[in-house]
């Protein structure tokens, strides 16, 4: 079986979209599944990014319309038609709604008789539809209603998503399956000596990690003020923040920290992948995620596998963490994040067995060999209909 992934960017600043589709595809290639990439060139492009393994990646240049029409390309437009026209893909599988790329992924496909699913990753949750509404309410009426009611299966990555789908008036079919992880990696983290001496401050400190891009989203202005709080009573503590800043969300968090005396304490890297990602990972006590709005947390999944405590919001909608007691499902205020980090920094056994219980989680429920083997049995059961339907 032959499946085409199209994704709007590939660099980590894409986040979750970017890291699903390099895992999954390189998994899939181990089901028997071909799989290639087609995705704009983003600015970023190359920073961080390890190609999946036998999975070509074709690459086009966004043209001037993606100022005003995200990811807008031409040439992946003439591609679509020439590679689905020639019979050249089984199935497109579209990873996030919004851009340009599911829009005439879904045309080519359509036009083609050819399968097509679309991963939603959150993005019809309640903050995500209200963040830039007008725009999305006009984008929804005139195109993504029609593909998400059209759309051959809606892939959500939990079980809450899937609800939200149906309480959205959806009829369309939905398989779910999670993101996955390779645990290797986060299991032998690297030596953080030189990652410390880059960032003093948090030499011998209790390390809270937040990790992602750096968007209102997810709750940075909750963490910044449960900080606030935090570093006066536990003054062995820093905040460590790693990740792009996607609309000048850090100058807003280090508006609230400097009011209060809490930036000197706090550390901003900057995006950071592979070795020195790991090395982050390795220095922190815990990691804190307070999202308004999140289809998965793909770097939840990170944290457990390296073996931290996690304080994430109800709205993250990540499944385990109060089964498996890996961390706090709270709120996204200030009080319960803050209470969340207390019980965490005063208690150093609390946060080794959850440790512990995280690594145990991610090894029994998000392989991603066990996602990809799940994920190639509804691909080709959506093929085998299409093909019985056009016999018919």
């Amino acid at each position: 079986m032959r499946v085409l992934h199209v994704v709007a960017g590939l660099s980590p600043d894409y986040g979750g979209p970017a890291t699903s589709v390099q895992g999954l595809t390189s998994a899939l290639v181990q089901e028997g599944i071909h799989c290639e990439i087609f995705t704009i060139r983003r600015q970023r492009f190359g920073a961080g990014v390890i190609p999946p393994s036998h999975v070509p990646i074709h690459q086009f240049e966004a043209g001037f319309l993606a100022r005003f029409w995200n990811a807008y390309s031409k040439g992946l437009a003439k591609a679509l038609w020439n590679r689905l026209g020639n019979g050249a893909f089984d199935l497109v599988h579209v990873h996030e709604p919004w851009h340009y790329p599911g829009f005439i992924a879904f045309r080519a496909a359509r036009n083609h008789n050819v399968p097509y699913v679309l991963t939603l990753h959150g993005m019809l949750e309640g903050w995500c539809l209200r963040y830039k509404a007008l725009k999305k309410w006009v984008y929804m009426r005139m195109i993504q209603d029609h593909i998400l009611k059209a759309a051959d299966a809606l892939h959500a990555l939990t079980q809450a998503e899937k609800t939200r789908i149906s309480e959205l008036g959806y009829k369309t079919s939905v398989f779910v399956a999670p993101h996955g992880i390779d645990p290797a990696p986060f299991e032998r983290l690297p030596e953080v000596s030189e990652f410390l001496a880059s960032h003093p401050k948090l030499y011998g400190k209790r390390v809270i990690l937040f990790l992602g891009r750096l968007h209102p989203v997810k709750g940075l202005d909750v963490l910044a003020r449960s900080y606030v709080k935090i570093s006066r009573r536990f003054k062995n503590s820093a905040l460590l923040v790693v990740g792009w800043d996607e609309v000048g969300t850090r100058r807003r968090m280090e508006a609230i920290l400097k009011a209060s005396s809490a930036l000197d304490s706090t550390v901003f890297t900057g995006m950071l992948t592979g070795k020195d990602k790991l090395a982050a990972l390795g220095c922190a006590d815990l990691l804190v995620l307070p999202s308004y709005a999140e289809s998965f947390g793909h770097v939840i999944l990170e944290a457990l596998a390296s073996g931290l405590p996690v304080v994430v919001s109800k709205q993250c909608r990540f499944p385990g963490v109060s089964e498996y007691n890996v961390g706090f499902v709270v709120e996204p205020n200030d009080a319960s994040v803050t209470e969340a980090i207390r019980t965490l920094l005063s208690d150093g056994k609390l946060r080794a067995r959850m440790g512990q219980n995280g690594r145990k989680l991610v090894r029994e429920r998000y392989s991603w060999q066990s996602v990809a083997a799940s994920m190639a049995d509804f691909y080709r059961t959506l093929v085998a209909a299409r093909r019985s339907s056009t016999r018919e």
